[in-house]
């Protein structure tokens, strides 16, 4: 079993989107927020950190996302999985989020951390 952390509340990549208007064209198109853009980096640059060294071989693998937050608002942990699994991606941990490399994903709601939230990753070969 690979155990992978990603420290912090972990945003909606969905929900999270600013309207932005094309130069060249004049015409608008949504883009992440600052802030998801900035946990993206973080989240990458994490994964890679912990992931040194190790790899994974066996396609396809089972993956368990354990989220805690730091507050009692409301969080959608479909939303929150969409970040994760595509910092995975970037990170090189895994090929691609689509059926072939992952066949099972379990999304768990770990509870109130106000000290520590996070996003636990949990791999089964």
């Amino acid at each position: 079993m690979i155990k992978l952390t990603i420290p912090g509340n972990t945003p909606s990549q969905k929900n999270c989107k600013i309207i932005s208007v094309n130069r060249a064209t004049g015409r608008p198109f949504l883009r992440s927020a600052p802030a998801v853009k900035e946990w993206q980096g973080i989240a990458i640059d994490t994964l890679k950190e912990q992931f040194n060294g190790l790899q994974i071989v066996h396609y396809p693998v089972s993956c368990t996302l354990i989220f805690y937050f730091d507050n009692k608002r409301r969080h959608d942990l479909d939303n929150a999985a969409g970040g994760v699994l595509d910092a995975l991606t970037a990170a090189g941990i895994i090929e691609d989020d689509n059926v072939n490399f992952l066949d099972t994903i379990t999304l768990q709601y770990g509870g109130l951390d106000k000290t520590n939230p996070r996003a636990e990753i949990f791999f089964d070969e």
